[in-house]
C-alpha cells in the first residue's frame, strides 16, 4: 500500500504542533500568522506520493498568509507548480498588479518561479505538487501558467476537481505500481487541460525547437554565472541563433541581462545561506557568481532580497541556532513527530530529481 504522510495538531501541544507543520510548508512558502491569534493553532496534512509528483490534502485553521518571496524562490531548491482544488473558506492571492479571488470548488495553478502572496482563512483544500519538466515536456513548454483557473461549473475545471478528490480517496489503497501509473495518468490529463487553455509565450522559428534552445541557453548560464563576458553576444555565439531569437526567447524572463543578473544573484544567496560557504567572504561570493565589484553586488542583492549580504547571513545563522536548540529537545515524540515535517519538505524538494 501507498503509506501517506500524516499529520495533526490535535495530536501535540500547540508551540509543538504549529512547528512540525511550518517545517513542511516551509520548502515552498514563508509563512505569517497573526501574533495573537482567535483560536488555537489547528491543522491537518496528509500527502501521498504518486510518480513525479505529490498530492495533499490539507487545511490550517484561522487566518494564513502564505509568501512565495524572492528569497523562497532563490533558496527553496523548488520549481514546481501547484494546481489547488478549493473545498472550503477563503482563498485569494496577490502577484504583481493582479488579485485572484478563488471562488469554491474551483481549480487555480501557481507557478513557484512567480513571486505571489496568497491569503487563506479556514480552507481546506486539495493540491497537486507537479515538477514543470513533467508538464513541460507534455505540453512543449513556453506555457504562461501562472493563475490559470477553472471554475466550479466549468465542465473541464468539474473534471479535475473530480479527480483529484477521487485521488484522495483511494492514494492509501494503491500499491508503488498503482500510484505510479495514477500518477502518470494524471500528469497526462492535467497537461492536457493546461495545453487548450493556457498562454503560449510568443515564439518565432520552429516552436518544436524552443525548449531545446532554452534549456541549452539556461544550462550554459548556470554553468556560467561566474564569467564575466557571460551576456547576450556570448549566448548568441553559444546557440548559433539571431539577435531577435535571443531576445524573444528570454523576453519572458525580463531579458537577458535580466535573467543572468537574478540568476548570479539568487545563487549568492543559496551559497550566503549554506553552511558549506559559511566561511566564504562575501567579496568572494559576489565574484564566484560574477560581479566585478562587491559594492554593485550589494545594492543589486538588497535591490532584488530588500536586505544586505550580511543580514542573510546573520538569519541563515540564526536559524541554524533555532534548529539546534530543537533537535536537542529530550521528547522522543515530539523527534519522531519533527519528522512529519522534515519528510514533507523533503518529498517536495525531490520531486523531479
Amino acid at each position: 500500500m501507498s503509506t501517506p504522510i500524516r499529520f495533526d495538531s490535535a495530536d501535540f501541544p500547540e508551540n509543538d504542533a504549529e512547528e512540525i507543520w511550518r517545517e513542511g510548508i516551509d520548502a515552498v512558502f514563508e509563512i505569517q500568522r497573526p501574533k495573537d491569534p482567535p483560536a488555537p493553532f489547528r491543522a491537518k496534512m496528509e500527502s501521498w506520493s504518486l510518480g513525479s509528483m505529490l498530492l495533499m490534502s490539507h487545511v490550517v485553521g484561522g487566518d494564513v498568509e502564505f509568501q512565495r518571496t524572492r528569497r523562497r524562490i532563490a533558496t527553496s531548491g523548488v520549481d514546481h507548480y501547484l494546481v489547488h482544488c478549493l473545498l472550503d473558506g477563503t482563498l485569494m492571492s496577490t502577484f504583481g498588479r493582479d488579485i485572484q479571488q478563488v471562488s469554491l470548488g474551483s481549480v487555480v495553478v501557481r507557478d513557484l518561479v512567480v513571486e505571489n502572496v496568497g491569503f487563506t482563512r479556514d480552507a481546506p483544500m486539495l493540491t497537486l505538487t507537479i515538477p514543470r519538466q513533467a508538464i513541460d515536456r507534455r505540453t512543449g513548454g513556453a506555457l504562461r501558467l501562472h493563475g490559470l483557473s477553472w471554475e466550479a461549473a466549468d465542465p473541464i475545471g468539474l473534471l479535475i476537481a473530480s479527480h483529484m478528490r477521487t485521488l484522495v480517496s483511494v492514494a492509501s489503497a494503491m500499491d508503488d505500481e498503482q500510484a505510479h501509473v495514477a500518477g502518470e495518468a494524471t500528469l497526462d490529463f492535467v497537461a492536457a487541460c493546461v495545453l487548450r487553455r493556457a498562454e503560449r509565450w510568443e515564439q518565432s522559428g520552429d516552436p518544436r525547437l524552443t525548449p531545446v534552445i532554452r534549456a541549452q541557453a539556461l544550462s550554459f548560464i548556470e554553468g556560467n554565472l561566474a564569467d564575466m563576458s557571460l551576456g547576450p553576444a556570448r549566448l548568441r555565439e553559444i546557440l548559433k541563433v539571431s539577435r531577435t531569437a535571443l531576445y524573444e526567447l528570454f523576453e519572458p524572463m525580463g531579458g537577458v541581462a535580466e535573467y543572468v543578473r537574478a540568476r548570479r544573484l539568487d545563487e549568492a544567496m543559496r551559497r550566503l545561506e549554506s553552511p558549506l560557504h559559511s566561511r566564504d567572504l562575501i567579496g568572494a561570493i559576489a565574484c564566484a557568481v560574477g560581479f566585478m565589484s562587491e559594492s554593485t553586488f550589494n545594492r543589486a542583492f538588497k535591490e532584488r532580497f530588500r536586505c544586505t549580504p550580511t543580514e542573510a547571513r546573520k538569519r541563515r545563522a540564526a536559524g541554524a541556532q533555532i534548529g539546534a536548540t530543537l533537535a536537542a529537545d529530550d521528547s522522543s515524540r515530539f523527534r519522531d513527530a519533527r519528522g512529519v515535517g522534515f519528510r514533507t519538505a523533503a518529498t517536495i524538494r525531490s520531486l523531479g530529481a
